[in-house]
């Protein structure tokens, strides 16, 4: 009984000692970068060769021959 008694109060001590302990303050580093411009380009829809329309009259397709 006096094992099991003296068990768990070593148990309880180290317990109570690494719950206790403060980790270490981590230091940031913080690097500020100024934001550049950014130039999107795109290129203009190319022609439609080909037009589907739904209506409630059913489906047209047309189609044109591009230059």
């Amino acid at each position: 009984m006096k094992k099991i008694f003296a068990l768990l109060t070593l148990t309880s001590i180290f317990v109570a000692l690494s719950c206790s302990n403060k980790a270490p303050e981590a230091k940031k580093e913080v690097i500020v970068v100024p934001a550049t411009p950014v130039i999107i380009v795109t290129e203009p829809p190319a022609p439609k060769s080909t037009t589907v329309t739904f209506d409630k009259n059913g489906v047209k397709v047309e189609t044109k021959k591009k230059n």
